[in-house]
């Protein structure tokens, strides 16, 4: 193993410990555990040690994970309760926004300034009240139509097209995220761009989960998501996000997250999975525990999403 990998293990396991969390062995009892999280044919190094953080984060946090990681041009890529679905809270507007790209693609127009204006609310201040006007010009059958272009055949639109019931899971969600980044027969440059664009500029107080830990300078493209369940503290917690300009390249991040006991600890568990994930793949330190520590300028109220 490379210095590097092995100095990305060794630190990705003392932050883990340093926050109180074991680095368990594996049981046959645990979610996926009886194959490789993480997989890779030029790297295996790097995929080990990534296998084993996420494998540890994934058992001791009291939340419930999913991840997808694909980076190295999908040479390395990870896959814990990938194909589990949950419910997407904000993270779905990104799939209205494809959906309104992809309609005007077809129509061989540029979107209106009505649409320019909806889509950059809605993405980049997460608005609920542009999304309901999107989602209302789009309708389920077109963005139902989208998801079988796209081959997003796991990810369920709710039964009243509430956009943060939608039930995603961490594999659609990168491919999602490689129709914005890379060339493709579904969306054009123009619409990547555009979409590129939103993405890169939400604003920072929306900015947190599996931006964590990227290294300065890194292009980030991120959406997150943050729903309670009705009259309770538990949380849905998702981020999606994109990064290139860094060491290894372009690679996507995905951890989508349920049963979190408050907002901090869902964006604590994202953030724990990120910072390791952009330490393996960039062969740099994990950074200093005190990042994980609570902000205060976290969302502290719902996304709204369930009502979007």
């Amino acid at each position: 193993m490379p210095p590097s990998a092995l100095r990305s293990a060794a630190i990705g396991t003392g932050v883990l410990l340093s926050m109180g969390l074991a680095v368990p062995a594996a049981h046959a009892d645990e979610p996926e555990a009886a194959g490789a999280i993480c997989t890779s044919a030029a790297r295996p190094e790097v995929a080990a040690a990534l296998d084993e953080a996420i494998h540890a984060i994934t058992v001791d946090r009291a939340s419930d994970i999913a991840v997808g990681v694909s980076a190295f041009g999908g040479d390395l890529t990870c896959g814990f309760q990938a194909d589990k679905g949950y419910d997407a809270a904000s993270v779905g507007k990104v799939l209205v926004l494809t959906t309104l790209l992809r309609t005007a693609q077809e129509e061989g127009r540029e979107l209106t300034a009505e649409e320019d204006e909806l889509a950059t609310a809605m993405i980049t201040v997460s608005d609920n009240d542009a999304t309901v006007e999107l989602r209302n010009l789009l309708g389920k059958e077109r963005m139902q139509e989208f998801l079988d272009l796209a081959g997003m055949s796991n990810t369920t639109l709710h039964e009243n097209n509430a956009i943060g019931l939608m039930k995603i899971n961490a594999n659609d969600e990168l491919r999602l995220l490689d129709l914005i980044t890379t060339e493709n027969d579904i969306l054009g440059d123009e619409q990547r761009a555009y979409a590129q664009e939103l993405m890169g500029s939400v604003i920072e107080e929306q900015q947190w989960g599996t931006p964590t830990g990227a290294p300065e300078g890194t292009d980030v493209l991120v959406k997150n998501g943050w729903l309670p369940y009705d009259d309770t503290d538990i949380w849905r917690i998702n981020s999606v996000g994109a990064f290139d300009g860094t060491e290894a390249g372009p690679y996507q991040i995905v951890v989508l997250t349920d049963d979190n006991d408050g907002m901090a600890y869902g964006v604590e568990s994202i953030e724990l999975v990120a910072t390791e994930v952009h330490a393996a793949l960039n062969g740099s330190d994990a950074p200093a525990v005190g990042l994980f520590s609570e902000r205060d300028d976290l969302p502290q109220t719902s996304d709204g999403s369930d009502r979007a």
